[in-house]
């Protein structure tokens, strides 16, 4: 057999039909020939000395041009998409692992970065709108919603996209991306429902139409039971609606028979929610709704037991937020400081940790104008047991009729790993307490 020049772009299957061809061609003179004499025959007219040789220079080939692709994708590099379908057409449909933890399409990629003129070039040449990532289980078009991309979102839902997108991590379908409080665009959510969707209970509250509300709810009772997906730890449509301090949609779900003893998957009922962010507008509206309180704890010697807890913190670790954490991680590396970590999604590097010698602190970009942009972070051991004992004692508080202090987030586990709650001082600062 003579030498045989590799293929740049020759993948597996192409390995696997030669080898497959191989065998036929030695069985014709032993019966009994087996798949691993016509594989390594393959590998040594390709120059190598074996099979799995073989198999590793290709992965390593097809790892470097899905990598290619995937960056026009996210560039909109249209023009070098072209060449790389071209070359290529299995492209459109690979995946690539993305931040650490999505597996997501090309068309994912192009769709989140907002470039519609890729968008339509990877549809024209067969990517499948309806291709779901292994992150959020979304479509394309759960992003393009999300960030109200018209001109995205009719490329896709016109290519066959499904405009209900059922199923994703967060239970929100597509609709509910369109309309979560930070994407409300009512151009993309005019056409979403012009070609099908339906709303739900909590898009309905997201838009703030109570007329809507009381439709959802008459033409299904059950919509009121409703959860929020464990990432937003089951909340119940009166969760959202504390959450989002409408107080208006509040009495109306009230009205509507909302269980106002309904727990979340921490076990809170919306009573207790809105205690511990001492909301007392809302826990006069449930309370009036004949929500339960909820049961007394002992928070006798509390500063004590506070005090005694604390000992088990190690270090105290102040956040900051910054515009663009990657060029703020980047300064401070040239100045000499050590970057610790750094956490990027979609593209976005939105999480840092630096240090210069001892000292450590965080980049955040969770800051707005006006915002208090500076949160302390306490590194400790018994974190539970204190959420209980200040979650106790702000209950007692609300009983009392006193605001006591906001829990900005009830205890959880975050992404990045560890546990942890926060709440917010008198002026304004976030206080984060962590268990790694």
């Amino acid at each position: 057999m003579s030498k045989s020049k590799l293929p740049q772009r020759a993948s597996l299957e192409f390995l696997k039909k030669l080898a497959k061809d191989q065998l036929k061609e030695l069985r014709r003179t032993n019966p009994r020939a087996k798949l691993a004499a016509a594989q390594l025959a393959v590998a040594r007219d390709h120059g190598f000395t074996s099979w799995r040789a073989l198999k590793v220079e290709v992965e390593k080939r097809q790892e470097k041009n899905v990598a290619h692709f995937f960056e026009a994708c996210v560039k909109g590099d249209v023009e070098n998409l072209r060449a790389l379908i071209a070359k290529d057409p299995a492209l459109v449909r690979a995946f690539s692992a993305h931040g650490g933890h999505y597996v997501r399409t090309g068309l994912h990629a192009a769709a989140t970065a907002g470039h519609a003129d890729a968008v339509r070039l990877l549809l024209e040449h067969g990517a499948d709108p309806n291709a779901r990532e292994a992150g959020d289980n979304t479509y394309p078009l759960h992003w393009a919603a999300a960030a109200g991309n018209i001109e995205i979102v009719r490329a896709l839902l016109d290519a066959g996209g499904d405009v209900h997108g059922f199923g994703d991590a967060h239970d929100l379908d597509v609709i509910g991306w369109a309309t979560n409080e930070n994407a409300h665009r009512a151009e993309v959510l005019s056409l979403l429902l012009e070609r099908g969707a339906r709303h739900h209970i909590f898009s309905a509250i997201n838009i703030g139409d109570l007329a809507l509300i009381e439709k959802v709810v008459e033409e299904n009772p059950a919509a009121l039971d409703r959860r929020m997906s464990r990432f937003e730890r089951g909340q119940t449509p009166l969760h959202l609606a504390i959450g989002r301090k409408r107080y208006d949609i509040l009495e109306i779900l009230i009205e509507l028979a909302a269980d106002v003893d309904a727990k979340d998957l921490s076990g809170q009922t919306a009573l207790e929610f809105a205690m511990l962010r001492g909301d007392q507008e809302a826990i006069r509206l449930l309370k009036a709704g004949g929500a339960k309180a909820p049961k007394r704890v002992d928070t006798s010697n509390f500063r004590e037991r506070v005090t005694k807890l604390a000992e088990s913190t190690r270090k105290i670790v102040p956040g900051v937020s910054v515009p663009d954490i990657a060029a703020t991680l980047d300064w401070y590396t040239s100045m000499g400081f050590k970057e610790l970590g750094r956490f990027e999604d979609d593209g976005v590097v939105n999480w840092g940790m630096l240090s210069f010698g001892k000292a450590q602190f965080m980049l955040g970009m969770q800051g707005k104008p006006g915002e208090k942009n500076v949160s302390l972070w306490f590194y400790m051991d018994n974190v539970d047991e204190l959420y209980q004992l200040f979650k106790a004692r702000q209950l007692e508080a609300a009983q009392a009729g006193r605001t006591g202090v906001e829990f900005v987030e009830d205890i959880y586990d975050p992404f990045y790993g560890g546990r942890q709650f926060s709440i917010r001082d008198l002026n304004g600062y976030m206080l984060v307490f962590y268990a790694e």
